[in-house]
Order: C-alpha cells, then sequence, then structure tokens
C-alpha cells in the first residue's frame, strides 16, 4: 500500500449518520481521490440504541457496494471496518471475533467519545491487545475529559493504543476546545495517523483545510506521517513511533 490513506470515514451508504445514499457515496470518494486519497477505509458507525449494526449487516451491505465502486474509474482503493462504539456490547463482540477490525485483522478502531477515561477503559483496551488487536482511539481531540487533562490519553498511548486525529478539528469544525486539544496533542506527538471522519462530500473540504493547517503547523513531514506512514504501521498492527 502506498500513497495518502483515511482510516475513518462514512462512505457506506445508509447505514448510519454517514451517506445517506449511493450518490452521495460516490461524492464523496471523488472528493476524496481528488484530496489526494488513495486508500480509504469505510468505518460505519457500531453503537447499540444508536446504530444498530453489526458484522452481518455491514458486510451485507459493503457486498452489494463492492461491484458499483467496481464499475467507476478514478475511484480511491476501498476496504471496510467499523467504528466501535466502546460499551459492553460492543466489546463483547470483539473480544467474540464478531466486530469489524481494519483490514488484515490487526487493529480496530474504537470510540471512545465523551466517556470518562476511567481505569476500566485501559483495562479493557488491555483484552483487545491479548486478542492481537491494536486500539486505534478515534478523535480523541473531541472528549471533553481531554480538554481538562490530557494524561489519559498519554496513559493509553503508552499501554499501546494508536491515536487517530480527526484533521479537521484543526481548523475549528467543532468548536475552539476540540481544536485547541487537538493542537495541544500534536505538539506532545500523541498522534499516530489521521483522517477525514468524513460524513458527506462537504466535509473533505474542512479536512482539506485541515491538512494545510497541519502543514502549516508542523510541516509536510508530519502530513505524510499522519496520511501515509502512520496508517500503513496501525494496519500492521504497530504503534508508530
Amino acid at each position: 500500500m502506498s500513497g495518502r490513506v483515511d482510516l475513518h470515514c462514512h462512505f457506506l451508504p445508509a447505514v448510519d449518520d454517514g451517506a445517506p445514499d449511493l450518490g452521495e457515496c460516490l461524492s464523496m470518494l471523488r472528493a476524496l481521490s481528488g484530496a489526494g486519497f488513495e486508500h480509504v477505509v469505510a468505518t460505519p458507525h457500531m453503537r447499540p440504541g444508536m446504530f444498530d449494526n453489526d458484522r452481518a449487516g455491514l458486510t451485507a451491505a459493503w457486498e452489494l457496494l463492492g461491484p458499483v465502486l467496481a464499475a467507476e474509474s478514478g475511484l480511491p482503493a476501498t476496504a471496510l471496518s467499523s467504528e466501535h462504539y466502546f460499551d459492553d456490547v460492543v466489546l463483547g463482540r470483539l473480544l467474540a471475533g464478531e466486530g469489524l477490525p481494519y483490514p488484515g485483522g490487526r487493529a480496530v478502531l474504537v470510540e471512545l467519545y465523551e466517556t470518562e477515561l476511567f481505569p476500566w477503559v485501559q483495562a479493557r483496551l488491555f483484552d483487545l491487545a491479548r486478542q492481537g488487536l491494536t486500539p486505534v482511539i478515534a478523535h480523541p481531540e473531541r472528549y471533553r475529559t481531554l480538554w481538562r487533562d490530557p494524561s489519559p490519553l498519554e496513559r493509553l498511548v503508552d499501554g499501546g493504543c494508536g491515536a487517530l486525529l480527526d484533521v479537521a478539528a484543526l481548523v475549528g469544525k467543532y468548536g475552539r476546545e476540540p481544536q485547541r486539544c487537538a493542537e495541544h496533542l500534536l505538539g506532545e506527538g500523541l498522534y499516530h495517523a489521521a483522517c477525514t471522519d468524513a460524513h458527506r462530500a462537504r466535509d473533505v473540504d474542512a479536512a482539506v483545510r485541515g491538512i494545510d493547517r497541519l502543514r502549516a503547523l508542523h510541516g509536510a513531514e508530519e502530513v505524510e506521517f499522519l496520511f501515509e506512514t502512520g496508517p500503513r504501521e496501525l494496519l500492521a498492527g504497530r504503534v508508530p513511533e
């Protein structure tokens, strides 16, 4: 795999709050291609009570989409995974082999969103690691508990987790506090990859502006690391240094 990689995108149509239909799905992928992405992983939500997706249903939706994407030219290479909300139900699925890890089966995207990062979170993430899965924490800059104190994320990273920046946070897409937190976490070297977390084609514009801001803050090498080197390392089950 070479080129820019998006590890977190909601282009799979009609399964969550991402692309509502095939037209928007294709528009998103064309926009991502135009932004320089050569590989994009679909990460629809698996969050019981809000998005009641499971492995079987998402796989079926993916199989329906496959022939459509294959007939289109100029799109990035695509793959299926999921954004796993870290509650007991989804954790149980992951431990039972019923989640949707990243391609290759060595890493898995988890969403702790708004959760206080209590010690049990670290213990349960360690359970995933013992199953051979490297946990990748989605958009930590949006977790309120880290706005006050980033040390819980530092402990998770020290324990072998990866952290995934939603690059649009750098241009204020989610407000001032997530932007400030993202800038701080970047400065501390706590991110291992970045993503668009696009839900619509228009979100790609914010991601592109975020990439430009990332380049202005930390240089072209950081952009390459977070969108090329880092994602490939995570897909291999390794947390890059």
